[in-house]
C-alpha cells in the first residue's frame, strides 16, 4: 500500500515538475531571445535564434529550478484536492509527516539529478555562448565585473576581456618592495605561450628610474581556462572549480566567499528541496480544501517569491563576506521549514 502510494505521489509530482520547468524555460527562453536579439550576428536568421535559445536553456533552467520545485509540489496537492484524494489519505490515517515521507524519494531524486545536470551542462553552455557571441552575451544577467583584476606573484594584472584565445587590453602593475608600484606595462593584447603570455605592442612606464625595457612576456601560471573561470559568474561554474577557487585568496576580482557561497548553494539543493516539501505539504493540508485549494496555491506562490527575494539578497551579502556562507545558504530554507513544521503541528492539533 505504502509503496503504491509512493509511486502514485511521485508520478504526480514528477509530471508537474517536468511541465512546470518546460513551460517556464521555454517562455523565458523566447523572451530572452527577443530581448537579446541585438547580440546575434546580422546574418543569424532563425537558426541563430534557435541556437541562442538552446545555449541559454541550461542557464535558465538553473535560474527557475527552485521556484519550479515549489510550484510543482503545490500543484501536486491542488490535483489531489480536486480529485478528493487528499481527504481519502487523511481518512486512512496518513499524517502530514507520512505524506512527506512518501514524496521525499521523488523530490530528492529530481533535485539531485537537476543539480548534477546544472553542474555538468551549464558551464559548457556558457563557454559555447561566450565563444560564439563574446563575454557581452553573458554579462546581461549577472554581476560580472567589466574587467578582471588578479594578483599574480608581485604583479597586479588588469584584463579588459577575452576574445577567442587571446587576452584583450592587459595592464601589468609591477610592485617593488613595500608594495609600491615600480612600473606599469600596457599591451593591446596577449596570446598564450608555454609558461606565460606574449604581450603584443607592450609599452612601459617606470617610476623607479630604471631603464629596463618593456617585458615581451608576462610569465604566469594563469591559463586561458583559469582566466575564463575568474571572469565567469560563480553561479555558472562547476562545483570542482568552485572548490578550487574558494581556496584561492590572491587571485580574481571576487573574494573567495563568493565561490564558497555558490558551492554550498549547489550542494544544499536537496536540503532546500526538503524544506520546500516540509512547507508545501502542511500548507496545502491546512488551507487546501476543494473550495480554497487555489487560494492555498496562491499563498504558497507568494511565499515562494518572498523566499527567492530574501535568498537572493542574503546570498549577495554573503558573496562580499558580510554574511557567512553557510548561514546565507541554509537560513532562508530553514525559516521556510520551520513555518512548515509549525503548520504541521497545528494540523496535528486540529485532528
Amino acid at each position: 500500500m505504502i509503496t503504491r502510494l509512493n509511486r502514485y505521489l511521485a508520478v504526480i509530482f514528477l509530471q508537474r515538475l517536468l511541465v512546470t520547468v518546460f513551460a517556464m524555460v521555454v517562455l523565458l527562453g523566447v523572451l530572452d531571445a527577443l530581448g537579446n536579439a541585438d547580440l546575434l550576428p546580422d546574418d543569424a536568421g532563425l537558426g541563430g535564434h534557435l541556437r541562442y535559445m538552446a545555449l541559454r536553456m541550461p542557464i535558465l533552467f538553473d535560474r527557475v529550478l527552485l521556484f519550479a520545485l515549489l510550484l510543482a509540489l503545490l500543484m501536486s496537492y491542488v490535483t489531489l484536492i480536486r480529485r478528493g484524494e487528499l481527504v481519502v489519505m487523511a481518512a486512512t490515517g496518513l499524517s502530514v509527516f507520512g505524506q512527506i515521507r512518501a514524496m521525499l524519494p521523488a523530490v530528492l531524486l529530481a533535485t539531485a539529478l537537476s543539480a548534477l545536470l546544472i553542474d555538468r551542462v551549464n558551464p559548457v553552455a556558457q563557454r559555447a555562448l561566450e565563444d560564439w557571441l563574446g563575454a557581452e552575451a553573458l554579462r546581461g544577467d549577472s554581476q560580472d565585473p567589466e574587467v578582471l583584476w588578479l594578483a599574480d606573484e608581485d604583479t597586479l594584472v588588469e584584463i579588459a576581456g577575452i576574445e577567442g584565445g587571446r587576452l584583450r587590453g592587459i595592464t601589468l602593475f609591477h610592485r617593488a618592495d613595500g608594495g609600491r608600484i615600480a612600473a606599469v606595462t600596457t599591451a593591446e593584447a596577449a596570446r598564450p605561450l608555454i609558461g606565460g603570455w606574449a604581450l603584443e605592442n607592450p609599452v612601459q612606464l617606470r617610476f623607479d628610474g630604471s631603464a629596463e625595457p618593456a617585458p615581451a612576456v608576462w610569465f604566469s601560471d594563469q591559463t586561458l581556462h583559469t582566466l575564463r573561470l575568474l571572469m565567469a559568474a560563480p553561479r555558472d561554474i562547476a562545483m570542482a572549480d568552485l572548490w578550487r577557487l574558494s581556496q584561492m585568496t590572491r587571485s580574481g576580482s571576487r573574494p573567495s566567499a563568493a565561490y564558497r557561497v555558490w558551492l554550498l548553494a549547489r550542494l544544499s539543493l536537496p536540503l532546500v528541496a526538503i524544506a520546500f516539501l516540509v512547507f508545501a505539504v502542511p500548507l496545502m493540508q491546512h488551507f487546501g480544501r476543494r473550495d480554497s485549494g487555489d487560494l492555498a496555491l496562491a499563498g504558497g506562490m507568494l511565499t515562494g517569491f518572498a523566499f527567492m527575494i530574501a535568498d537572493g539578497v542574503i546570498k549577495t551579502l554573503a558573496e562580499s563576506g558580510t554574511v557567512g556562507a553557510l548561514p546565507a545558504v541554509l537560513a532562508p530554507a530553514g525559516c521556510l521549514a520551520l513555518v512548515g513544521l509549525w503548520l504541521a503541528r497545528r494540523r496535528a492539533g486540529l485532528r
